[in-house]
C-alpha cells in the first residue's frame, strides 16, 4: 500500500462543549453511593475547530464512556485551599472497568477539600501540584511520549452537583454519604483523527482488512507546566500559556490493534484517533499493517506495512485534525493484478 499525501482538511465539531463520562447512579454499586467513599463523574472538553482562533467556552454537557478501561487521578488536599511551599504528589487513582469508576479514597464529612487532577494514570508519567501565590497551583507533568493513544487531560474544575460545575472552582465538601464529585477536564496534547474508506470500484475486487496502526514522533519525551487561577465567574483557570518542553529522539505508540483484521468498507467510514504532544518538532508518521484478500476472500497478502511522513502540523492543546483517507488502486483504468494487490491510499 503506497501513501499519496494530498490536502487534509479540518473536520471538527464547530461547538464547544463537555462530555460526561459515564458513571451515574445506575453504574455505582451501593457500596459505592454509601459511606465516605468517594465517587467521580468526570466531564471532558470536547476538541475545537482549528479554524478558531480561540478556545471557545463550553455550550452544553453530554454522557461520554471511555472506550477502554483507563484511570484518572485526583490530589485530594484538605484545608480551605493549597499550602504555599508544600508539593502535592500523593495521587489517588480512580480506575474505570466493567461500566464503572472504582477507588478506595475517601473523604470526611463537613471537611473542606481541594481537588485537582488530570488522566491518564499511567508509567512513567508523573504529575505534581506545587501551590503559587494568590492560590494559583502549578501542576507539572514528566516523562510524556510525544505521541499517546490516550487522551492527555487535566482537572479544571469540581463541583458535588452537576448544576454546580463550573470551570476554575476546585473546593468540594465531604458529605456524610453519596459522595459525588464531579469533574472538568481539559485537553493538554492535540490530537489526529484518520478516517478510512475504501474504493467503492475497488471493493468488487479486493478487500483490505487493517490490523493495527502506529504513530511515531520525533520527540521522545514531552514535559508540561499547566498554570491554574481559581475564580468564580466560570472562566477558564489556565491562567498562562502551558510551558511545554521537550528531549528529541522517537517515541511511538499503537493506537489501533485487531489481530483478525477490521475490513474496510467504501461506505462506511472506519476513524481512529491519537493524541500528540502541541509542540514545535513532533514530525508524526503513520505506519500502518494490513492483509489484502481476493473476491472470494482469500488472503493473498499478509501483514502489508505502509509507512506515510504527515505533513508538518501546528495544531495546539484540544485541537484536532482530520486526515481523510481513501483506499484505491493506482491505475483504476487497468486494474492490473499487482496493482489490485497493492492499492494506493489517497489522503484528502
Amino acid at each position: 500500500m503506497q501513501y499519496i499525501i494530498g490536502k487534509y482538511g479540518y473536520w471538527l465539531l464547530a461547538v464547544s462543549c463537555w462530555l460526561l463520562t459515564a458513571c451515574s447512579s445506575s453504574d455505582s454499586t451501593d457500596e459505592q453511593r454509601k459511606g465516605s467513599s468517594l465517587t467521580i463523574l468526570p466531564y471532558a472538553a470536547t476538541y475545537h475547530d482549528v479554524g478558531n482562533s480561540q478556545r471557545a467556552m463550553s455550550a452544553g454537557f453530554s454522557s461520554y464512556t471511555p472506550a477502554h478501561d483507563l484511570s484518572i487521578g485526583l490530589f485530594v488536599v484538605p484545608g480551605a485551599g493549597p499550602t504555599d511551599g508544600y508539593s502535592y504528589t500523593t495521587v489517588h487513582p480512580f480506575r474505570y472497568s466493567s461500566g464503572a469508576w472504582h477507588s478506595q479514597t475517601q473523604v470526611s464529612s463537613g471537611t473542606n477539600y481541594n481537588i485537582y487532577g488530570y488522566m491518564p494514570v499511567q508509567s512513567p508519567i508523573t504529575v505534581s501540584v506545587y501551590p503559587l501565590s494568590g492560590g494559583s497551583i502549578q501542576m507539572v507533568f514528566t516523562n510524556i511520549d510525544g505521541v499517546v493513544a490516550d487522551d492527555v487531560c487535566f482537572v479544571t474544575g469540581v463541583s458535588n452537583a452537576a448544576d454546580n460545575l463550573h470551570q476554575g472552582s476546585f473546593g468540594y465538601t465531604g458529605q456524610v454519604d453519596n459522595n459525588y464529585v464531579y469533574l472538568l477536564m481539559d485537553h493538554l496534547f492535540a490530537s489526529v483523527n484518520f478516517k478510512f474508506t475504501l474504493d467503492h470500484e475497488y471493493s468488487q475486487l479486493r478487500s483490505i482488512k487493517l490490523k493495527s496502526l502506529t504513530l511515531k514522533s520525533t520527540v521522545e519525551i514531552v514535559n508540561a507546566k499547566v498554570t491554574l487561577t481559581p475564580n468564580t465567574t466560570d472562566t477558564n483557570p489556565v491562567s498562562a500559556a502551558v510551558e511545554y518542553t521537550k528531549a528529541d529522539g522517537t517515541s511511538s505508540t499503537k493506537f489501533f490493534e485487531s489481530a483478525l483484521g477490521e475490513e474496510l468498507n467504501a461506505t462506511v467510514i472506519s476513524s481512529y484517533a491519537c493524541s500528540f504532544a502541541p509542540i514545535a518538532g513532533n514530525r508524526l508518521t503513520l505506519v500502518s499493517i494490513y492483509d489484502v484478500y481476493d473476491r472470494h476472500g482469500n488472503l493473498i497478502r499478509e501483514n502489508c506495512t505502509a509507512t506515510n511522513e504527515l505533513p508538518v502540523l501546528n495544531e495546539t492543546r484540544g485541537q484536532r485534525v482530520t486526515f481523510n483517507m481513501k483506499v484505491i488502486p493506482t491505475y483504476l483504468y487497468m486494474l492490473s493484478e499487482p496493482d489490485l494487490d497493492n492499492p494506493t491510499l489517497e489522503v484528502n
